[in-house]
């Protein structure tokens, strides 16, 4: 799997602008006690959610194969006065320093494992980072989330940063491309842009499918709602499941 966003390190925030934040941290809050917990975030990015649970959790790891994400994610966790570890590592060949009570991957990371023996993987080395007892909770794209991104054009535009997003559906295959303009500099008054342009793939898993893969890893999949339980798993944008390691 390439290294995804690695050029877009600068510009992430403002493409996830909309990222569901704060429903995952509301999410994991009404279910657990997050001071008593030592948590991995895989995939974490710039660290958005992995500095609040930082600032929670007992111990904290935030793991993303992008060097550049996680340089920003630690500044943001310094300025925060967050404690967390952070590791460069594909999520295929993770491994902790120590094991842990809940592991999460969110905003369909989990989708750019775009081969069923590669989830799988992912899935078995994410069950051997838990102990006995721990939750992996995670999100994929849901069945309405293709709908839109069937044919999906989108753009943003501010002051420092323009971003194009093109997206395309073939069966079960999601293409993206992106296209930032970052602003720079200056020259003679006039703003100077940078262009970054990635292209990538994702890959839709049915939820009978992820819960295969979760049963083969040794997990048990114990809650699955749609959009944090405003829909249901049929009709919605996102697929937000919790598995435990027996």
């Amino acid at each position: 799997m390439a290294v995804l966003y690695d050029a877009f390190a600068d510009v992430y925030d403002a493409l996830m602008a909309d990222a569901p934040y704060a429903e995952w941290q509301a999410f994991l809050e009404e279910r657990y006690r997050l001071d008593s917990l030592d948590i991995a975030d895989i995939g974490c990015g710039t660290g958005v959610l992995t500095v609040e649970l930082g600032r929670q959790a007992r111990f904290c790891i935030g793991v993303d194969q992008s060097e550049a994400m996680l340089s920003i994610a630690q500044e943001r966790a310094m300025a925060a006065g967050a404690r967390i570890v952070w590791l460069t590592q594909d999520m295929r060949e993770l491994r902790l320093p120590r094991p842990v009570d809940l592991a999460i991957a969110t905003c369909d990371v989990l989708n750019y494992l775009t081969c069923e023996d590669d989830l799988r993987q992912a899935f078995r080395a994410i069950a051997n980072t838990l102990r006995n007892g721990g939750v992996f909770a995670f999100d994929v794209i849901g069945p309405a989330r293709l709908d839109v991104l069937q044919h999906g054009y989108w753009h943003q535009v501010d002051d420092d940063v323009v971003l194009l997003h093109e997206t395309d559906v073939q069966r079960d295959w999601v293409r993206h491309e992106v296209v930032a303009f970052a602003r720079v500099q200056e020259v003679a008054g006039e703003p100077l842009y940078r262009r970054i342009e990635e292209r990538h793939q994702q890959r839709y898993y049915p939820l009978a499918q992820v819960q295969e893969a979760l049963a083969a890893a040794g997990l048990q999949l114990i809650e699955a709602t749609g959009d944090f339980g405003r829909q249901s798993v049929e009709t919605a944008d996102r697929l937000v499941c919790r598995a435990v390691r027996p």
